[in-house]
C-alpha cells in the first residue's frame, strides 16, 4: 500500500520510511512519539503512544517500518495513523539488508534524462567565455554532474526529491530565458548563469543516504553561503587573470546568488540591485510556489472544490474541475 492510497475505513498493512521521529508529552503526562512515514508517493502524520525512550531509540530516523493492519483515523480533518508502543503486532523494523531504499525517496515528475538535456542547452547558450569556462568548470566534472542530477532542492517546501534540484534549476532558467528574451536590456548571460548556478550550494547542503537529510556544513553555514564559495573558488581556477572587468563579472554574478531570495527576511543578505538579481528572484520564486501547487494538484488529482489544508502553502487551493494534462518538456523560449 501506497501513502496516497490510504484512506478512512481501510486498514494500512506495508512498508514505509520513517523521515520524522520526535518524543512529546501528551496532555495526560504520557510520552508519546510524534512520527512521519513516507514513499515516492507523500507523507503520513503517526502517533505512538506510551513510548519510552527505547522505543524512540528502535524507531530511528531512516529506518524501515513494516506496518500491519492499523486503521487510520482523522485528527483536524487530516489521515493519521496511531497505535500504542506496547502493540508489537502492529509494527516491525525492516534490517537494513532488507530494505530498498529507493523504494522510499520521491523523485520528480518529470524525466531527468530530458531535464538534464535542457539544462546542457541553457549552459550552450551562454557566449560570454569566462561564464563558459565557469559553468564548464562544474558540469564537465562527471562527479559533479550525477551529483547534481540527484540532490533535492529542498528537504520539505518544494522540488524535495530526487532531481529537485535539476528540476528547479532548469524551471528557473526557463523562465529567465523567456524574461531576457521579452524584456529590453538584459544581460543574457549573466541571468542565465546566475539562474544556473543560484542553488550550486545546496550540493553541499543535501545529502542522499537511507534518506534526505542536511550536511553539517549545510545546515552550520546554509546554501547561499556555501555557493559563494564554490563560485568564487571556481572563478579562481576558470577565469584566468583577474582584470578590473573580470572582477566586475565576478561580483556580479555573485550578487545574483546572493540576492535570489529577494529580501533579508528571507535570507538575502542583500536585495536585488541589477535588473537580471530582479528576474533571477521573481523567477525561483515563481517556480518554487507553481511546485507546490502543482504538488496538491496531482495528489488530490480528483477533488473537486477545496483541497486539503496544505502546509507547504499555508492554505487549501481551490480545484475548480477544469480539463488539465500533463505535457513534456516545452520547446526552449
Amino acid at each position: 500500500m501506497k501513502i496516497r492510497e490510504i484512506v478512512e475505513g481501510v486498514s494500512v498493512s506495508g512498508q514505509f520510511l520513517i523521515v520524522e521521529n520526535q518524543m512529546k508529552v501528551a496532555k495526560n503526562g504520557n510520552s508519546y512519539l510524534a512520527m512521519k512515514i513516507g514513499d515516492q508517493t507523500g507523507e503520513l502524520a503517526v502517533k505512538v503512544w506510551s513510548a519510552d525512550e527505547e522505543t524512540f531509540r528502535h524507531l530511528e530516523v531512516g529506518k524501515v517500518i513494516e506496518i500491519q493492519n492499523i486503521q487510520p483515523k482523522l485528527f483536524k480533518d487530516q489521515i493519521q495513523l496511531e497505535w500504542e508502543a506496547k502493540n508489537q503486532a502492529a509494527y516491525k523494523i525492516v534490517p537494513d539488508g532488507e530494505a530498498d531504499y529507493s523504494r522510499f525517496l520521491p523523485t520528480a515528475p518529470g524525466n531527468l534524462n530530458e531535464l538534464w538535456l535542457r539544462l546542457t542547452q541553457y549552459i550552450d547558450s551562454v557566449t560570454e567565455s569566462k561564464l563558459r569556462h565557469l559553468l564548464a568548470f562544474f558540469f564537465d566534472d562527471a562527479k559533479f554532474a550525477a551529483h547534481f542530477m540527484k540532490v533535492p532542492a529542498a528537504l520539505k517546501r518544494h522540488h524535495a526529491y530526487i532531481g529537485g534540484l535539476l528540476e528547479h534549476t532548469v524551471g528557473v532558467a526557463s523562465l529567465c530565458a523567456a524574461a531576457a528574451a521579452y524584456y529590453p536590456l538584459v544581460n543574457r548571460d549573466i541571468l542565465l548563469t546566475g539562474a544556473i548556478l543560484h542553488d550550486i550550494g545546496k550540493t553541499k547542503t543535501y545529502k542522499l543516504e537511507k534518506g534526505f537529510d542536511g550536511t553539517d556544513e549545510g545546515k552550520l553555514i546554509g546554501h547561499l553561503i556555501l555557493g559563494v564559495e564554490m563560485v568564487s573558488q571556481a572563478v579562481a581556477q576558470s577565469f584566468g587573470p583577474m582584470d578590473a572587468a573580470a572582477e566586475s563579472l565576478k561580483n556580479t554574478l555573485l550578487h545574483l546568488l546572493v540576492s535570489h531570495h529577494g529580501i533579508m527576511e528571507w535570507g538575502s543578505p542583500v536585495e536585488p540591485l541589477t535588473l537580471e538579481a530582479c528576474i533571477l528572484h521573481h523567477a525561483d520564486n515563481m517556480d518554487a510556489q507553481v511546485t507546490k501547487f502543482l504538488k496538491v494538484m496531482r495528489a488530490e488529482s480528483n477533488t473537486v472544490g477545496w483541497s486539503a489544508f496544505d502546509p507547504g502553502l499555508g492554505r487549501s487551493i481551490w480545484m475548480n474541475g477544469m480539463v488539465r494534462e500533463e505535457r513534456e518538456l516545452p520547446e526552449e523560449a
